[in-house]
């Protein structure tokens, strides 16, 4: 990953298109809580993604959901650097 793909991957954007591909996957189950369309497994697996990967990138955005919401409700304090994402 270059200097660039650091800038976008905050905002679900990179450079390779097997990534990307993932990326775009991982926000269509965020935006439809798990609900994806057979389109979306369609573009994910034509990209290169087996069944076995796919619940490998399902279970990481469930995982960051889980943590996300524990942690807002615990209201954790952030002890490391926080990441400033690019200006639209």
């Amino acid at each position: 990953m270059n200097g660039d793909d650091l800038k976008t991957a905050g905002q679900g954007q990179a450079s390779d298109l097997k990534t990307q591909a993932a990326l775009t996957f991982a926000k269509a189950v965020i935006e439809t809580r798990g609900f994806v369309s057979d389109q979306d497994l369609e573009e994910v697996r034509a990209a290169g993604y087996g069944d076995g990967e796919i619940g490998e990138i399902v279970a990481n955005v469930a995982l960051n959901v889980f943590t996300n919401y524990f942690n807002s409700v615990a209201r954790t304090d952030i002890d490391f650097p926080v990441v400033a994402l690019p200006a639209k």
